[in-house]
Formats: structure tokens, C-alpha cells, sequence
């Protein structure tokens, strides 16, 4: 059913039928469970979201095993339910985060690994950069020269890339 055939057929639907259909949906699905707590409970229900997305981040390095697919999933289910870029920009820092630590706890990682952590700064970058203030910039600015000083120790080019990213972020001063 397309969009448009969707909101005809609820046009037609009296009010218990959708408050209904809307319960159901609610038990339905964690996403949509998420999506609805969001819209109707507003900031507060995202942030305590968000804070639970972050455990399962470093659960997903820190846990019994590593798994990037499983932290990168938390991080795009966030961003189907989120309205705050900021709350998204903090969990894809969180990632970023999470895997210079891996691999400073660890050691070398893999090629798939770098890539994975320097393609979630990039993205984080470049969401920083579309935001019309500094604000997340300025909130973030210790966290992302932290992470930036971690990695520097790090080989197999991850280092330079990293600062490489770094000096992409317009927000941030030239004497950084």
C-alpha cells in the first residue's frame, strides 16, 4: 500500500479503531514502540533513549564478543526514530570512541576495523558540519581531541586519518 492509500484508509477509520491500531503497533515493535514514546513523551523519552543506545554500543566492543554490525544497527535504528541530530552525532561519537579504545585495549585490529571507525567519524563530521551552530561542536570539542589524541599512537595509517577527518570539521578553531 502506498503512503497516500495508507492515510486514505485511516481517514476512514473512527477514533478506537486507530487508538487500536496504534496499541498494536506499540506492542508491536521496539522501533515503533520508540518512535511513538518519542512523539508523544518528547525530549525527555529520546535522551533516556539515547543513554541506552550508548551501553549498547560498548556492549557491542566491550561484551563478550566484538561486533561493529551490531553497534552500527543501534546507531541507524536511533536515527529512523530521533529528531535531535545531536543525540544521533553523540552516539556516532560514542562509536568512534568505543573503537579507538578497542583497539588501544586490544592492539592492531584489521583493515574492516579502521575502516569501520574512521567511516563513523567521517559521518559524524560531516553531520557536525550540517548543523546550522557549534553547539554539538563545542559540547563534543574535548571528547573528539581526545579521541584524535588516543588514536594518534595507533598504525597502519588509522592515525593520520583520523587527524586527516579531524581537520575536516568547520567548526573547529584553525589553531586546533
Amino acid at each position: 500500500m502506498k503512503l497516500t492509500d495508507l492515510r486514505k484508509q485511516l481517514n476512514t477509520m473512527d477514533k478506537a479503531d486507530l487508538i487500536a491500531l496504534i496499541c498494536r503497533l506499540y506492542k508491536g515493535s521496539k522501533q515503533s514502540q520508540s518512535m511513538i514514546d518519542i512523539e508523544l513523551c518528547g525530549d525527555a523519552a529520546e535522551d533516556q533513549l539515547a543513554m541506552v543506545c550508548m551501553k549498547q554500543i560498548h556492549t557491542a566492543f566491550f561484551g563478550n564478543r566484538l561486533s561493529l554490525k551490531t553497534a552500527r544497527k543501534v546507531i541507524s535504528d536511533f536515527k529512523k526514530v530521533s529528531r535531535n541530530q545531536e543525540n544521533v552525532a553523540e552516539l556516532m561519537l560514542t562509536y568512534v570512541e568505543c573503537g579507538v579504545e578497542f583497539t588501544n585495549v586490544y592492539g592492531d585490529m584489521d583493515e574492516a576495523f579502521y575502516y569501520s571507525v574512521e567511516s563513523m567519524f567521517m559521518d559524524y563530521v560531516t553531520l557536525l558540519n550540517s548543523m546550522e551552530h557549534d553547539g554539538c561542536y563545542k559540547k563534543h570539542a574535548a571528547r573528539i581531541a581526545k579521541v584524535c589524541y588516543n588514536a594518534s599512537d595507533i598504525g597502519w595509517g588509522f592515525s593520520e586519518e583520523m587527524a586527516a577527518i579531524y581537520h575536516e570539521i568547520q567548526w573547529r578553531q584553525e589553531d586546533d
